[in-house]
């Protein structure tokens, strides 16, 4: 081979890499495909309608200044997990400066006046990064993403980190539209400025919504800030889905983790982790103001407020809640660890759900609402591992929920995405246990030992029927979660068959908590939970 031959091969076979390695520069109108390396915006840039543009894998979109993107058309920016399409800006210096515009991108906008419009987005692994708005934007809602009328817009596996907004959404803003918003990072997003202009506060320090049916599944909402209602989320006058999501370490003055507020919500808000918010105000967890909704499997744990550090209720909100974990929870002095009232109007109810100090960590206006089936008991969380908050074998939480659930229309799966219904009975919080209340530790096969404790949970006695299948010495004795012996129940022979033992748990223990009948032979040991209910 001629080494003419050799240089013509060599470099038809880096053509494509050399391609993809190109710099674009863009500003104006724009459409088709864009496949280089990184694409320079050196101006406002915009997708006229009818038309569409595709961004491959792999591309950074690098704004050279304070320009946006206004999408009249229809666009696709599809990355991977490992190529993921990137919109940022060369320069952050002033990016916090709400009252001049240097330091970030103007953002993408979506205007529709009617769904004929036709105004689409599909976002697939992106990543946002550097947007804002500022003082004196028309725009002030929404950093990385403005949608307003009904556009179609989804995002999908994307991470919004560092973008700010002078208003409401800190991240994506959307008003009159539905996006999908589905396992999507949120992390260092700001919504508001201060001090507020004429109560211009902002809403939604990652998301804000507003006159919407939008689609909140799957995300991770972590360390964002407002400086109005939800740190992580905020939802006005709509009627959301919003399960399987985190928000973790949120702040805003009302609803530290997220908010809502005019809505009447017909679905369920499920399955959700809110954990470590804070909120200066009211609902360092959550804060329902004028809301009709069911909420349900949620875990609520470790947020702060002045008023309701877990949740907060006002203006007339209806909200029934079930199977849902509220725990660990702090407010300023007395009012309300766990539940905060603003008025009297506000009438939330309580089902099967585990809240620490029950109804005397209420506080605000006077309750009026259900209060039944629940318990005031350590959950038992694991304390560690990915999912610190999922239960630990033996909790009071464990087949604890409603008895049947159908009618909430729960998702399949709980937060981890493991099957909804493990053990006959949904649990309480966001966490499905695998493990079964009464166990065996025998390696021998079948177990020989079988313990069964009814009524469970018990109030005056219990019953303790003990299944041997093979005659021997047997020991039955009652332990509490530190494993210390409070009571022997039986000590000696028994012959095959079924023995029954009554426990007078009002004399027998020392108070209401969660307790272990172990049945013990010389081959294997078995234990069941039994809840003690005040």
């Amino acid at each position: 081979m001629t080494t003419v031959r050799k240089c013509l091969m060599l470099a038809s076979l880096l053509f494509p890499f050399l391609l993809q390695a190109q710099t674009l520069e863009v500003e104006g109108e724009v459409m088709g495909s864009w496949n280089a390396d990184t694409v320079k915006v050196t101006g406002n840039i915009f997708l006229p309608a009818g038309a569409s543009l595709f961004i491959e894998a792999g591309v950074v979109v690098e704004f050279q200044g304070f320009y946006g993107f206004k999408v009249d058309g229809s666009l696709q920016a599809l990355g991977t997990a490992a190529s993921p399409v990137i919109f940022t800006v060369n320069d952050t210096t002033g990016l916090h400066n709400v009252n001049a515009p240097g330091g970030g991108w103007s953002g993408i906008h979506m205007v529709a006046e009617s769904e004929e419009d036709n105004i689409t987005a599909i976002f697939d692994h992106c990543h946002f990064e550097y947007a804002k708005t500022w003082q004196e934007d028309s725009l002030p809602h929404g950093g990385a993403v403005y949608i307003s009328g009904p556009a179609n817009a989804s995002f999908q596996h994307c991470s919004f980190l560092h973008n700010r907004t002078y208003l409401s959404g800190g991240a994506i803003y959307f008003n009159g539209a539905s996006p999908l918003i589905e396992n999507c990072y949120f992390s260092a997003n700001l919504a508001g400025h201060e001090p507020p202009v004429e109560e211009n506060y902002g809403y939604g320090g990652a998301v804000g919504g507003i006159n919407t049916k939008a689609v909140i599944r799957g995300n991770v909402f972590f360390d964002n800030w407002s400086t109005g209602i939800g740190g992580g989320l905020s939802i006005d006058n709509g009627d959301p889905l919003i399960e399987n999501n985190i928000f973790e370490g949120n702040d805003s003055p009302l609803g530290g983790g997220f908010g809502i507020l005019r809505s009447q919500v017909l679905g369920t808000i499920a399955n959700n982790l809110v954990a470590n918010n804070y909120s200066i105000f009211f609902g360092g967890g959550i804060a329902l103001i004028g809301v009709r909704a069911n909420l349900a499997n949620n875990t609520i744990v470790g947020n702060y407020a002045g008023y309701g550090g877990g949740l907060y209720f006002n203006l007339e909100a209806y909200v029934k809640v079930y199977n849902t974990i509220v725990w660990g929870n702090t407010a300023h002095g007395d009012y309300g660890g766990s539940v905060y009232i603003w008025d009297g109007p506000s009438v939330p109810d309580f089902y099967y759900c585990n809240i620490e100090g029950g109804q005397e960590n209420f506080d605000g206006a006077t309750f009026l609402g259900e209060y039944l089936h629940n318990i005031d008991l350590d959950p038992l969380f694991a304390a560690e591992g990915d999912h610190p908050w999922q239960l630990l074998p033996g909790s009071p939480c464990i087949n604890a929920g409603t008895e049947d659930p159908a009618f909430l229309a729960l998702p399949a799966t709980d937060l981890p995405g493991n099957e909804r219904i493990q053990l006959g009975r949904i649990d309480m919080g966001a966490y499905e246990a695998d493990t079964m209340a009464a166990t065996s530790i025998t390696e021998t096969g079948a177990p020989k030992l079988q313990l069964r404790v009814f009524p469970n949970p018990a109030r005056e006695t219990t019953k303790v029927a003990l299944l041997v299948e093979k005659a021997g010495k047997m020991s039955l004795y009652l332990v509490n979660t530190r494993g210390q012996r409070l009571m022997m129940l039986h000590e000696g022979f028994l012959e095959p068959g079924r023995h029954e033992f009554i426990v007078n748990v009002t004399e027998a223990l020392p108070g209401k908590g969660v307790y272990f009948i172990i049945g013990e032979s010389l081959q294997e040991k078995v234990a069941a939970k039994v809840v003690v209910w005040p």
